[in-house]
């Protein structure tokens, strides 16, 4: 019995080790706020852009990009540029989309087309304020969708966000070639 207890003491110890990388992260949590619903979520990106001086980055989901043009975020985008600043964004891009991505090329964002891309949803202002989820349901997705978002100021976790954005980024084509694309092919057939 005595093994046994010394067993289960060493699988303690290496499972307390599981947490210990997890510590960063832990300490951006205590670092946001909490946001539950897409309105609020898209409001503080609403915000951020406002806010910002020199850069904003994105990396949203479709169904989203409806819902922002909805709350004014493409008008913000627009004055936020006209102030001198620079707006990155990835999206993915399918025929019914083509009209919100052609609006933000029309505000001078710079926007990639990412196939068939359906992770984490953020939104970066001058490197430092973010607001970001995963796994929202597209299928679903309305203003009333309940999310689970962090809207934060940690430089650190902004980086952590920025670095992802740039992998993508890198990996990503100009929306306006896709675009040429999908109205060469024309819309699907359903």
């Amino acid at each position: 019995m005595g093994d046994e207890s010394e067993d289960i003491k060493a699988v303690s110890l290496d499972v307390t080790q599981l947490y210990k990388p997890l510590l960063p992260a832990i300490q951006v949590m205590a670092d946001g706020t909490i946001v539950t619903s897409v309105t609020d979520a898209l409001a503080i990106g609403s915000s951020i852009i406002e806010s910002a001086n020199y850069e904003i980055v994105y990396l949203y989901l479709p169904p989203l990009l409806v819902l922002a043009s909805q709350l004014g975020l493409v008008e913000n985008t627009k004055m936020f540029i006209e102030r001198g600043g620079r707006v990155r964004g990835i999206a993915d891009l399918s025929y019914p989309y083509i009209k919100e991505i052609q609006q933000r090329l029309g505000t001078g964002a710079d926007v990639r087309y990412f196939p068939q891309y359906q992770g984490i949803f953020m939104l970066v202002g001058d490197r430092k304020e973010s607001i970001s989820s995963m796994n929202v349901d597209v299928e679903s997705l309305s203003i009333d969708t309940p999310v689970v978002a962090l809207w934060s100021d940690n430089l650190t976790y902004a980086e952590y966000l920025l670095s992802t954005f740039e992998l993508a980024w890198e990996q990503a084509i100009p929306a306006a070639r896709r675009i040429e694309e999908l109205l060469k092919a024309g819309p699907p057939n359903i």
